[in-house]
């Protein structure tokens, strides 16, 4: 009886269809993938094809977020992110946290009176994106647009709203600094909130994710080393017909901080001292996340040459 079993299992896996599939029902099939890609810009459809063969189980989220979007933007937006989302976020974000991150950030860009002189590259990828490095994914598009967007877009002009956002919003939210009492040097927007410290990287994340809330484009930049062997630095630089640099926390006027001139003083033929500034799409550089070294899949641009110029 046994042999004769074995013999029908031979024989049944050697016709079409009579072995059990092993793909995983839940994940998408390639069928539900190709149509879903037809959809999105055809600069797109590469990356989110491959993206959502990436994703696994959650690609059925992603298909879900491109399939709900009610407006071209809206679906640019979405495959734009997809794309050139990090493997960790392509496995775990779901339809409504993009949706609403594309939705509010595309407010924004409406209801700025800068945001019809964002070029629409810089909107992409700096801008739209929900996050800077590594930090927890919290959902703070609608909460910081809620909270700063018509206070922003009174001032009138970018460096007013980011000068007002680096002064007050800190104060609202009873965020500041310090090296010990934050904990953890990556905090997400809302940790930095609990425990109402953070460090020089938790501070750059939070203002970057503020000025993105109200339509201003915005990056962090950071230094592995000073050339004075004084340690690291993290700041924010901001998009304002051209890249400026700022402080997080620290109101001043734009390439004006404490650390210019050390940063234009930097030695640019050691790559611990070159400075980076992130980016989400793929750049074919990394940024040196010094609080984890072990994390390659940050983007980023050597800006080093700039703050050179300052000097």
């Amino acid at each position: 009886m046994r042999q004769a079993l074995l013999t029908l299992a031979i024989v049944l896996s050697l016709v079409p269809g009579a072995q059990a599939s092993s793909r995983d029902p839940k994940r998408p099939t390639t069928q539900e993938i190709n149509d879903i890609v037809k959809s999105v810009p055809d600069i797109y459809q590469k990356g989110v094809q491959a993206a959502l063969h990436k994703a696994g189980n959650n690609g059925r989220a992603l298909i879900q977020a491109l399939g709900a979007a009610s407006s071209v933007e809206e679906k640019e937006a979405l495959a734009f992110l997809i794309a050139h989302m990090p493997q960790r976020d392509l496995r775990s974000l779901d339809a409504a946290y993009l949706l609403e991150n594309v939705r509010y950030a595309l407010k924004a860009r409406h209801a700025a009176p800068w945001g019809k002189s964002i070029p629409e590259a810089i909107f992409l990828n700096d801008v739209l994106p929900y996050a800077t490095f590594n930090e927890r994914r919290d959902n703070w598009r609608k909460d910081f647009y809620d909270r700063f967007m018509n206070p922003a877009a009174a001032t009138g002009t970018i460096k007013d709203a980011v000068l007002m956002l680096n002064t007050e919003s800190f104060k609202a939210l009873q965020v500041q600094y310090h090296a010990t009492k934050r904990r953890k040097p990556d905090q997400s927007p809302y940790e930095s909130m609990q425990v109402h410290y953070a460090s020089c990287t938790g501070l750059t994340i939070m203002l970057v994710d503020l000025l993105r809330a109200v339509g201003i484009p915005a990056r962090a930049a950071g230094i592995p080393l000073w050339t004075n062997k004084s340690g690291n630095h993290t700041w924010v630089e901001v998009w304002d017909e051209g890249w400026h640099f700022v402080g997080a926390a620290e109101p001043e006027e734009y390439d004006k901080t404490w650390f210019a001139q050390q940063a234009s003083e930097t030695d640019p033929s050691r790559p611990e001292h070159r400075i980076y500034a992130t980016s989400f799409k793929e750049t074919g550089l990394a940024f040196p996340a010094i609080w984890c070294p072990k994390i390659h899949w940050i983007p980023a641009v050597d800006v080093t040459e700039r703050y050179l110029k300052k000097k």
